[in-house]
């Protein structure tokens, strides 16, 4: 850089939106489709995975939830994990992992005969699902200029909900098919009804864990399509790796480039230390404390949510079919949400955006909460666009704020 101290951001910045930023989208993109497929197949599966396993309990409702709950453990512990072991062994190494792991654990799911086998295999299939959201997070946060990340930030979770709603747009004629669509393997289930009668179903519902093996493919892909982030190679004390990869980002998008100096190069110095206990420490509790409480709660309501919107639905008297659907629409509002709050944190700043969005939320839920009927889908329709829209609007105006709030060396760390 004509013998100028540099950062590695400000390389990214002088080289602006460029085929390599569009190339580590396009590549995120799908680990966060993957992902949210993983998540919410289970929440567009549970009624009839619930049949299967208890056929003669009429209201199973709070089995259905435990269904989600394992996964949702395996993904407390994956995003923990995953965040420390990206910090230490690189972001494409964990990535890689986290994918092909929860592809390849979501599998034996499909061959599933009772909760035991089924939760076990969730926990696991949990785990890296949990490890992907933060080092997706994380790279979006590393590989954009500064201008644009927020939007790109909050782009990569609206792909995660875009999982969410391929799940319930597979599930949905997959499980209530009339037929067998896999012979044998989707065996015929006779169920008790809430009345004492009973009716019958197939157990299409396994073909939708085994297209959730797909994951473990495109961890081939990733192998050979992604690079490391030049800011983990800095950061880990590879400036020459660093360097190297500036030098190929800019060479994509110009067709010509600098041979950047190692020795000019500025590396943020790092903590003392860069275990978790550093997100605790005087420098930074304030920021992971506030943190913690936005997500839990936006966590706490869009996976309590979206594991009991089905049931809710059945409940009011809607058909297995209809309460699918409606957490679908719930999601299709989600990817919106997404998409607008990643231009409007850019625009305005992340607190604020932050502040407005649970106000916003507040509102909607109260709304939904009252309003909310039975034998009415167009309201209910709408009622779930207007809870998708502003529940992930809420907890997604989060995302922006963690990447920036922690130094690379405990980055992903701090966000997972």
């Amino acid at each position: 850089m004509d013998k100028k101290e540099f950062t590695v951001s400000e390389v990214i910045d002088s080289i602006g939106i460029s085929k390599h930023t569009w190339v580590v989208f396009v590549l995120l993109a799908f680990a966060m489709i993957f992902d949210g497929y993983d998540f919410m197949i289970v929440n567009s599966t549970n009624l009839f995975v619930a049949h299967t396993f208890w056929p003669d309990n009429a209201n199973p409702g709070a089995l259905m939830g435990s269904l989600t709950t394992w996964g949702l453990l395996g993904m407390v512990l994956g995003g923990a994990f995953g965040g420390i072991m990206s910090d230490k062994i690189g972001r494409k190494k964990t990535l890689i992992a986290a994918v092909m792991f929860y592809g390849l654990f979501t599998l034996p799911q499909a061959f599933a005969n009772d909760l035991a086998f089924f939760a076990a295999f969730r926990l696991i299939a949990g785990f890296g699902v949990g490890s992907c959201i933060p080092v997706v997070t994380t790279v979006f946060s590393e590989s954009m200029p500064s201008k644009q990340r927020g939007i790109f930030v909050t782009f990569g979770m609206a792909f995660m909900v875009v999982g969410w709603v391929l799940a319930g747009l597979i599930a949905n004629p997959i499980c209530n098919a009339a037929t067998p669509l896999l012979g044998d393997f989707t065996n015929q289930v006779t169920y008790t009804l809430a009345d004492g009668g009973t009716a019958t179903m197939y157990a299409n519902w396994r073909l939708c864990y085994l297209i959730g093996a797909i994951p473990l493919l495109y961890g081939i892909v990733l192998i050979f399509a992604m690079h490391e982030t030049p800011h983990w190679y800095a950061n880990s004390g590879n400036k020459a790796m660093a360097c190297k990869r500036l030098t190929e980002i800019e060479q994509a998008t110009r067709h010509t480039s600098h041979e950047y100096d190692p020795a000019l190069l500025i590396v943020p110095p790092k903590p003392a230390k860069t275990g978790p206990s550093v997100l605790f420490s005087s420098k930074f509790i304030v920021a992971t404390c506030a943190i913690w409480a936005a997500y839990f709660v936006g966590q706490f309501c869009v996976y309590g949510m979206n594991a009991w919107i089905p049931t809710w639905f059945v409940g009011l008297g809607y058909s297995q079919a209809d309460s699918v659907a409606l957490q679908t629409w719930n999601n299709v509002a989600a990817i919106a949400s997404n998409i607008a709050v990643g231009f409007v944190s850019d625009k305005v700043g992340r607190k604020r955006n932050l502040a407005f969005s649970w106000l916003f939320c507040i509102v909607a839920i109260v709304l939904c909460s009252i309003f909310v009927a039975p034998n009415n889908m167009g309201l209910c329709i709408a009622l779930m666009l207007l809870f998708g829209f502003a529940l992930n609007y809420a907890i997604t105006a989060v995302q922006p704020l963690m990447p920036e709030s922690y130094p690379t060396a405990i980055r992903n760390t701090g966000t997972s």
